[in-house]
């Protein structure tokens, strides 16, 4: 057990730099315009593409779950932009992809409430038609899945979608954006 450890603590150095249980991870790009979603609001509102955030979910993932990550930036040509401005648009998007995941979240409440309910009322109507069988079968398979398909939508993948986020949001200790001149 002893040697799986030290050998996927050498697996993690080769792409981390680890002290104390905190990895830190220096993420790269060319320009901070790649990472700007160009078909997205206006002059004045910048949204990032998911490029950033599909590196940062991968990092945390290779990462057991007592380590904090620090996140360095590092962007070779700022553009028109300041180092100030960058965080300030990566924080922004930060929040957005949190109202964006509570959004979603509600909606699949609500949809899951839905099936349930369809799925109640369908398993009431096979209730009432227990006298036909061929009928009463096929209703109450029909009305036992949609209550299922509900509880699933409802509380097993928001429940899921939840923990990834927390965990996610529990790994993030810290998140700098530098210029390659620094």
């Amino acid at each position: 057990m002893k040697k799986n450890k030290s050998l996927q603590l050498k697996l993690l150095q080769h792409y981390f730099s680890i002290q104390n249980n905190i990895a830190t991870l220096k993420l790269v790009y060319d320009t901070f315009a790649e990472l700007i979603n160009p078909n997205f609001g206006d002059d004045k509102i910048e949204k990032l593409n998911e490029k950033l955030f599909l590196d940062i979910k991968e990092a945390v993932t290779l990462l057991p779950k007592k380590y904090k990550l620090n996140l360095q930036i590092i962007i070779k040509d700022l553009g028109d932009y300041t180092i100030k401005e960058c965080e300030e648009i990566v924080k922004q998007n930060i929040y957005l992809v949190v109202y964006e995941t509570i959004k979603s979240n509600q909606k699949k409440m609500v949809g899951g409430w839905s099936l349930i309910g369809v799925g109640a009322a369908i398993l009431l109507v096979s209730y009432l038609l227990h006298n036909y069988n061929l009928w009463f079968d096929l209703i109450n398979i029909s009305g036992t899945l949609f209550v299922w398909e509900g509880v699933n939508m409802a509380f097993l993948e928001r429940n899921h979608e939840n923990k990834e986020n927390i965990s996610l949001a529990k790994a993030i200790q810290q998140i700098t954006i530098k210029n390659a001149d620094e």
